[in-house]
């Protein structure tokens, strides 16, 4: 059923028509693109910092394969309990994107990232200093929503530096760093829990989690006002155009 579903969603990408992109850099070899790369992240030290805190707060991530495992230990593993954490974990990760929408429209997606960052941090505590089925339920909840608006937040705030052109490239960027922290952290976490333990791993991801956001709150300014007090250069040819034709 899983491989069905997927098949169509990924089909009906096939009867869609991608729009015509506004401003396009000139074509050059991957090589050229890579040397412009330090430079290009030299001249926006904030998206520098930035993918570090992301880069950090992704290994956060080492701590999800050992959630339902830690539960296990305190409520039983059987089919009917992994089921309910499942629901409660995937429930809750889609309804709370209308939350952390809501929450990017109104103040930014930096603001939904750093509160994605501190839930995910609360429920990680919950789990650690507390038990039961109810608890257990509210554990993944938390956890699906903090997930989901990390991901969301993470992803839609790289859009918002730098300037049009230069998206598929910060995106790149961002995502390779990213992932290769999300491939390092469950390994590390690994070596962790085989060595001492569940609640290792689980500080050690809040620690991640903590300085991750540490970085975003302190040193990345939000980059909505930066970007709406630069006038878009088509706004300035418009602009132009209505005054000679009023002229």
């Amino acid at each position: 059923l899983a491989f069905v579903l997927t098949s169509l969603g990924l089909l009906a990408l096939l009867f869609m028509r991608e729009p015509e992109t506004p401003a396009v850099k000139p074509d050059i070899s991957l090589r050229d693109r890579l040397r412009q790369l330090p430079a290009m992240m030299e001249e926006d030290p904030a998206f520098s910092r930035y993918v570090m805190a992301r880069a950090l707060a992704t290994m956060g991530r080492m701590a999800l394969p050992f959630y339902i495992l830690h539960a296990s230990n305190d409520i039983g593993l059987s089919g009917a309990t992994l089921g309910i954490m499942t629901v409660a974990f995937t429930l809750s990760g889609t309804v709370s994107n209308l939350v952390w929408g809501a929450l990017a429209d109104w103040r930014g997606f930096r603001l939904a990232f750093l509160c994605a960052i501190g839930l995910w941090i609360l429920a990680t505590l919950l789990l650690m200093y507390s038990g039961g089925m109810t608890a257990t339920i509210l554990v993944f909840a938390g956890i699906g929503a903090a997930v989901q608006g990390f991901q969301n937040a993470s992803m839609n705030l790289t859009l918002e530096f730098g300037q049009r052109e230069d998206l598929p490239v910060r995106i790149a960027v961002a995502n390779t760093v990213s992932e290769v922290a999300g491939t390092l952290g469950p390994l590390l976490g690994g070596a962790l829990a085989a060595t001492l333990g569940y609640p290792a791993v689980f500080a050690t991801s809040m620690i991640f989690l903590i300085v991750g956001g540490a970085v975003v709150n302190y040193y990345v300014p939000e980059p909505r006002p930066r970007r709406s007090m630069a006038k878009p250069k088509f706004l300035g040819g418009l602009r132009s155009k209505r005054t000679k034709s009023r002229r």
